[in-house]
Order: C-alpha cells, then sequence, then structure tokens
C-alpha cells in the first residue's frame, strides 16, 4: 500500500511548486506582505445536529482546502489590477489588490451502502471522482465591492489521491473500509477559470455594537472539471461585526467579534466532471440536472486575529436519481 501511495505524493509536490510559480515575489516587504493561513474542512460527518450513525457519507463527502493569503500582488495579480496599490501599503478603505492561493483535495462518493456491481442499478448513483488542484486568485477590493479572478489547475483520477485519503480518513474515525475506488472516474488534467463580483448592498450599524450587512454575488466559471453561471447572496448579524472583504474600512476592528449568517445561491451549471465524466467510462448512466440551489447557515467568532467558523450547506438534486438534497457542513480557522 505504502509504495502506490507515493505517486500521489509526487503530483501534491509538483502542484505545490506549481503554486509557488502562481504566488511569485510580492513587491511589499515581508513584514507587509506576510502570508496569512486559512483552513476549510468540508465533511457531511460535521452535522453534528444529527446522531453519528445517521449523517451522510456520500456526494459531496470531504474537502480540504489550505489558504494563503497576502496583502501584496504577484507579478500575475498586478496584470489584472495595473495601478491599483496593494492593501499592504493601501490607505485605509481605499481600492487594492491582494492575494490568495490554495492548495485542495475534493472527494465525491456514492452512497456507500450501494457499491458499484455489489447492488442492482448501481449505474445509477453517483461515481467516485477526486480533483486535487492548486489556485491562485487575483482580488481588488474596496469598501463596496470585491472582484475575484482565479485560476485553478490540477487532477482527477488515481493521482488525485482520493482512495488514499478517504482510507486513512476511515481508519482514522474506526468505519469501515470503502470500496469501489477501482471504479472512480480517470485520470485528467483539469483546469477552472473563475470570476466572483460581491457588492456590499447593506451595512448597518459600524464596527462597535451590533450590525447586520448584506452582500450579494454573481460569479461564472469555465474549464473541463466545472463551468456554471451563479447569483446568490450572504447575510450576517454580529457584535463589533468587521467588514466582510475589506478590515481597514471598517475603522479599525475590536478585538473580539461574533456573527450569525444566513446565503443561499441558484446556479445554472453546464460542465461538472463529477458527474458527466462518468458517462461513457465507468459504466455511469445518470441525467445531470442542470439548475442547483444552495442555501447555507453559519455562525462564528473571532478573537483577537484567529477565527473560527463554521457552516452548514445544503445543496438540491444535482442528478435525476440522486438524492433529493444534501447537507454538509465546514469548519473554517483562519488568521488575520
Amino acid at each position: 500500500m505504502r509504495s502506490r501511495s507515493f505517486p500521489h505524493f509526487r503530483w501534491l509536490l509538483a502542484l505545490s511548486c506549481g503554486a509557488l510559480g502562481i504566488v511569485g515575489a510580492p513587491r511589499a516587504s515581508a513584514a507587509q506582505s506576510g502570508w496569512t493561513p486559512r483552513l476549510q474542512l468540508d465533511n457531511d460527518v460535521y452535522n453534528y445536529w444529527r446522531r453519528h450513525t445517521h449523517r451522510p457519507d456520500e456526494e459531496y463527502t470531504n474537502g480540504v482546502h489550505a489558504s494563503l493569503e497576502s496583502a501584496s500582488a504577484p507579478w500575475w495579480g498586478r496584470r489584472f489590477a495595473p495601478g491599483v496599490p496593494d492593501c499592504a501599503v493601501a490607505p485605509d478603505a481605499a481600492t487594492c489588490r491582494s492575494t490568495l492561493v490554495t492548495l485542495g483535495q475534493d472527494l465525491y462518493t456514492p452512497n456507500l451502502a450501494r457499491a458499484p456491481h455489489a447492488v442492482p442499478d448501481w449505474e445509477l448513483e453517483r461515481p467516485f471522482f477526486a480533483w486535487l488542484f492548486v489556485s491562485g486568485t487575483a482580488r481588488v477590493s474596496s469598501a463596496r465591492t470585491l472582484h475575484s479572478t482565479s485560476l485553478s489547475i490540477g487532477v482527477t483520477g488515481p493521482p488525485a489521491g482520493g482512495a488514499l485519503a478517504q482510507e486513512v480518513a476511515h481508519r482514522i474515525g474506526f468505519n469501515e473500509q470503502v470500496s469501489g475506488w477501482e471504479t472512480q472516474i480517470g485520470f485528467a488534467p483539469g483546469v477552472i477559470a473563475e470570476y466572483r463580483q460581491s457588492v456590499l448592498a447593506v451595512r448597518g450599524g459600524g464596527s462597535r455594537g451590533m450590525a447586520f450587512d448584506m452582500a450579494p454575488e454573481a460569479a461564472v466559471s469555465l474549464g473541463n472539471i466545472r463551468s456554471h453561471a451563479g447569483l446568490g447572496g450572504l447575510a450576517r448579524v454580529g457584535w463589533n461585526l468587521s467588514h466582510p472583504w475589506h478590515p481597514s474600512a471598517s475603522g479599525g476592528r475590536a478585538s473580539t467579534e461574533w456573527w450569525v449568517s444566513a446565503g443561499g445561491h441558484a446556479e445554472y451549471v453546464a460542465r461538472d466532471m463529477s458527474l458527466d465524466g462518468a458517462r461513457g467510462e465507468t459504466g455511469s448512466r445518470i441525467d445531470r440536472v442542470s439548475s442547483v440551489g444552495q442555501y447555507e447557515f453559519g455562525a462564528g467568532v473571532r478573537l483577537h486575529g484567529v477565527s473560527v467558523e463554521y457552516r452548514a450547506v445544503t445543496t438540491s438534486r444535482e442528478y435525476r436519481t440522486g438524492p433529493g438534497h444534501h447537507t454538509y457542513s465546514s469548519m473554517i480557522v483562519s488568521m488575520k
């Protein structure tokens, strides 16, 4: 088993080196442009309001996204926003540019009680799929808007390490080992280009005491892994609520903060390799649904520079024979 895992680490190393190339060297000094970490873990086992034995383990079942954020822009970020100062040196509340780099892995599985070839009509279940990627995001933010342009590159299939990751997770959790990864959607290099724009439409209160805000969002992506267009938004209510994306626009942050949030999105999905890639390859007969809805609820707290947030995200039916909805939860830790 160990010898078979080495190719996964070679792919991880290659993607990490790619991330270094994407980042480049920011112009500001290290003190001004230090990278701050963010870790997001997605899993349906985090649906803590349900008994452990009744939590799902299917559909989008696990995601690990490790990110680094810089208040400066590398060479490619400067090309997206020439003449805009880095957030590390820009005046308070001024329009500025920043960078986010992410190394991530997403896993999708069918209902594990309906393993491939083990039950009738297994071809109507979601196929096994893994996506290992690195992405770079150039952001231009102001007190009013946030523009994000990102490029993700990665691999699918065995080099993405899905079987190994789920085996390790199930061993740690003392869960039954999963069979069926030999039928996963195969290897392919992948790319996704995405643009997002958020607008702070409502802001009530200040950086001290109770406050609320609401930010609509539009997004479009194009790539062989996923292509979509979507509209949505997020609303928050909290105490000492800082600006959603431009901390200096709040006029100075308090040392503590808490909030609750609610949001939703509607998407038209033109391409989803986790479903479309199975046709003619794994024997799958699934029929994808193009219009997909999503809603979420969350809560978070910040103490000085450390934030902890929990979100529960529910997605509507994504293919005709799939569940009517699927809920997973996210645990997010960041420092800023």
